[in-house]
C-alpha cells in the first residue's frame, strides 16, 4: 500500500505541468478502471472471449504510463493511448461485448473524451475525426450484417451491462475531475504562497531601495555643504590674493571641487533612476536658453584644454518647446562633457537640429561629434552600462564614475527618445540623440551665432566700465553656469552679488534683503521669472522699494520686450549675456550715489 501511495505521489507531482499530471491521473484511473471491468466481466460470463482484450488495454495503458513518465513524453504517451485503443481494441470489444446492445456506446464516448484529455495540439483533430468516421463504420456494420456481434445472453445482461458503463463512466470522470481539481487547487495555493513571498521580497526590496536613497540623499547633503564652503572659500581666495603660486594653488582646488561635486550628483542621479524617483517634469523651455546655457558651460572646459567647441544649429528651430529642458540640459552636458575628456586635440561639434512631426510635435536632434579618442566596436555596446568606460586600460587617467553615459541613456528612455553611436578608434565619435517635444511656438530661434562669437572677443583688452563695492544684486537662475557666468563677468565691478537658483528661493532672500538691482531669469522649472516676479510684487519690501528688476531670457523675438515691460519688469537682457550689455543695465538702474564709473 506505501508503494502504491509512493508512485501516485511521483505521478502527480509539483515539478510536473498541469498536463502531464492530469495524463498520469487518467492512465491510472483507466488501468483500476480495467481491471475492475474485466472483473466484471467474468461475473456476467463475458470475460472468458474478452480477457485478452483487456489485457492488451491495460498493456496499453502501462506502456502510455511508461512513456509518459520514463522518457518524459506525455504527448506521445496520449497519442499511442488513443490511436491503439479508440482504432484498434474498441472496435474489437464492440462487436465482441454486445455492439450497440450494450454497454459499448457509452465507452466509445468515453474514449473520444479521453483523447481531448490526453492530446494536445493540432493530433487531437485527426483522432477526433477519426473517432467519428470509426464510431459511424462500427454501427454500419451491425446494422448490415449483425451476425458480427457477440449479443449479450439476453435482455438482463444488456440491461446490466448498460447500466454497469454508465456508472462507471460517470465514476471514471468524477475520480479524474477530482484528482485534478485537487492538484489544481494545490497548484493555486502554491502560486498564491509565491505571490506572497515574492511581495514581501518586493516590499524588502523597496525598502532597501528607500533606504539607500534617503542614504546617498544624506551623504550628498552632508557632503555638498563643506564643498559649497570650500568653492565659496576658494573663490575668495582667486578674487583677493595676487600671488600667482597661490592662484595657481586655487584653482587646483577649484578643479578638484569641481570634479568631486560632479561625481556626486551622478551617483545621486543614477540612484534616483534606480529606485524609479526620477521623473520627467514636461515644462515649456526656450531652447536659445539651452542652446545658451550648455554651450557656456563646456565652452569654457573645451578652451581649458586647448579645444575648439564649434556650435552648429538649425535658423528654424522653433523658440519655444514642451518638454523636461532641465534633463535636456543635463543630456547635453554629458554629452558634452564625455566629448571634452575624451577628446585630446582637435574640435567639438555641437549640433541641433529637428524633424517635423505631425501636428505640433517635432523629435528634437542633438548631435555631440568629436575628434577624439574613438570607441572600438566590441566597446559601443557596453559604453552605456553603469560604471563602464571604453577602453578601461587606455582611459584610466580619465575622471569620472563611468556613469555619465548611463544616466543620459537612461533619461533619454525616460522621455521616450533614442541614442545611437559611430566611434572609430583615433578618428573620433558621433553621439546622436532624438527626443520627442511638443512646440509650443513656432516661431525659429533665428541667428544666434552672433552673440557667441561677440562674447568670443570681450575678453581681449577688457575694461570694466563701472565699480559700484557698495551696490547689492540678486541674480536668479536655474542653471548654475549661468550664475557663475554673471559672477565672473561682474568680478572686476566689485559690486556684492547673491545668487538664488529658483523662484522660491530667490523669493525669501529678497523678503529678507534688500537690493538695489534684481536680475532674474525667465524660464525655470516649478515656478518661472513671471510668476517669481508676481510674488515678489506683492511682498512688503517692493512695496516700499519698488525694486528694479531685468529679466533674462533667450527669447528674443520681436514684440517680447512688450510683454516683459507689461509684466512690470524695468528691461530685459538676452542669453548669452554680454559684459558691455549687462554693464550699461547696471549703469541705468543702480542708484548713481552707489556706480563710480571708470571710462
Amino acid at each position: 500500500m506505501n508503494r502504491i501511495k509512493k508512485l501516485l505521489k511521483y505521478l502527480i507531482r509539483d515539478e510536473l505541468t498541469a498536463q502531464h499530471r492530469l495524463v498520469n491521473a487518467i492512465l491510472v484511473v483507466g488501468i483500476a478502471s480495467l481491471f475492475f471491468c474485466t472483473i466484471f466481466d467474468f461475473f456476467i460470463g463475458t470475460g472468458a472471449r474478452t480477457f485478452w482484450i483487456m489485457g492488451l488495454l491495460i498493456l496499453c495503458f502501462v506502456f502510455s504510463l511508461y512513456i509518459a513518465n520514463v522518457k518524459n513524453k506525455p504527448g506521445i504517451a496520449g497519442i499511442i493511448l488513443a490511436v491503439s485503443s479508440n482504432f484498434v481494441l474498441m472496435p474489437i470489444l464492440f462487436f465482441a461485448e454486445g455492439g450497440k446492445e450494450s454497454g459499448m456506446p457509452i465507452w466509445l464516448v468515453l474514449a473520444g473524451l479521453f483523447t481531448w484529455l490526453v492530446v494536445e495540439g493540432w493530433p487531437i483533430f485527426l483522432i477526433y475525426a477519426g473517432d467519428i468516421v470509426m464510431c459511424v463504420i462500427l454501427f454500419t456494420a451491425e446494422y448490415n450484417h449483425p451476425e458480427l456481434v457477440n449479443k449479450m445472453a439476453d435482455r438482463k445482461a444488456e440491461f446490466t451491462d448498460y447500466i454497469f458503463g454508465i456508472s462507471t463512466v460517470i465514476l471514471i470522470f468524477g475520480i479524474i475531475f477530482k484528482v485534478q481539481s485537487r492538484i489544481y487547487e494545490k497548484r493555486r495555493m502554491q502560486l498564491e504562497n509565491k505571490e506572497r513571498e515574492l511581495t514581501e521580497m518586493n516590499l524588502d526590496l523597496e525598502k532597501a531601495n528607500e533606504a539607500k536613497s534617503i542614504f546617498l540623499a544624506r551623504m550628498s547633503h552632508e557632503i555638498r555643504t563643506p564643498i559649497n564652503a570650500i568653492i565659496g572659500m576658494n573663490e575668495m581666495t582667486l578674487r583677493e590674493s595676487s600671488e600667482s603660486n597661490i592662484l595657481n594653488y586655487a584653482g587646483s582646488i577649484e578643479t578638484a571641487s569641481n570634479t568631486l561635486l560632479s561625481l556626486i550628483n551622478d551617483i545621486l542621479d543614477f540612484s534616483k533612476i534606480e529606485s524609479g524617483l526620477m521623473k520627467v517634469i514636461p515644462e515649456e523651455y526656450e531652447v536659445n536658453s539651452l542652446i545658451n546655457d550648455c554651450y557656456s558651460l563646456l565652452d569654457m572646459r573645451a578652451k581649458g584644454k586647448g579645444l575648439k567647441l564649434k556650435l552648429e544649429y538649425n535658423e528654424k528651430l522653433p523658440t519655444i518647446l514642451l518638454g523636461d529642458g532641465v534633463r535636456i540640459r543635463q543630456i547635453i552636458t554629458n554629452l558634452l562633457t564625455n566629448a571634452v575628456k575624451y577628446t585630446d586635440i582637435g574640435t567639438i561639434t555641437f549640433e541641433v537640429d529637428y524633424i517635423k512631426k505631425e501636428d505640433q510635435r517635432i523629435d528634437l536632434v542633438i548631435r555631440v561629434t568629436d575628434t577624439g579618442r574613438g570607441i572600438s566596436q566590441e566597446d559601443i555596446g557596453n559604453i552605456f552600462e553603469s560604471f563602464s568606460r571604453a577602453d578601461e586600460r587606455r582611459n584610466r587617467n580619465i575622471e569620472g564614475t563611468g556613469l555619465g553615459l548611463a544616466i543620459t541613456k537612461q533619461l533619454i528612455d525616460l522621455m521616450d527618445g533614442s541614442i545611437s553611436v559611430k566611434s572609430q578608434p583615433g578618428v573620433g565619435s558621433e553621439f546622436t540623440t532624438v527626443i520627442p517635444q511638443i512646440v509650443v511656438s513656432k516661431e525659429p530661434i533665428g541667428n544666434i551665432r552672433d552673440k557667441f562669437n561677440a562674447r568670443g572677443t570681450t575678453g581681449q583688452n577688457y575694461k570694466e566700465s563701472l565699480i559700484a563695492p557698495n551696490a547689492r544684486i540678486l541674480v536668479v537662475d536655474d542653471v548654475m553656469v549661468n550664475l557663475q557666468i554673471i559672477q565672473l563677468l561682474l568680478k572686476q565691478t566689485l559690486i556684492n552679488i547673491d545668487t538664488a537658483e529658483s523662484g522660491k528661493k530667490a523669493i525669501e532672500l529678497y523678503k529678507d534683503n534688500h537690493y538695489d538691482l534684481v536680475f532674474l531669469d525667465h524660464m525655470m522649472p516649478e515656478m518661472d521669472g513671471i510668476e517669481t516676479f508676481i510674488e515678489i510684487k506683492r511682498t512688503d519690501r517692493y512695496v516700499k522699494e519698488h525694486t528694479p528688476i531685468v529679466v533674462l531670457t533667450a527669447n528674443a523675438i520681436q514684440g517680447a520686450d512688450k510683454e516683459y515691460m507689461a509684466v512690470g519688469f524695468v528691461d530685459y537682457l538676452t542669453k548669452p549675456v554680454q559684459a558691455k550689455e549687462l554693464e550699461h543695465v547696471l549703469i541705468k538702474y543702480l542708484p548713481v550715489n552707489l556706480v563710480t564709473m571708470t571710462e
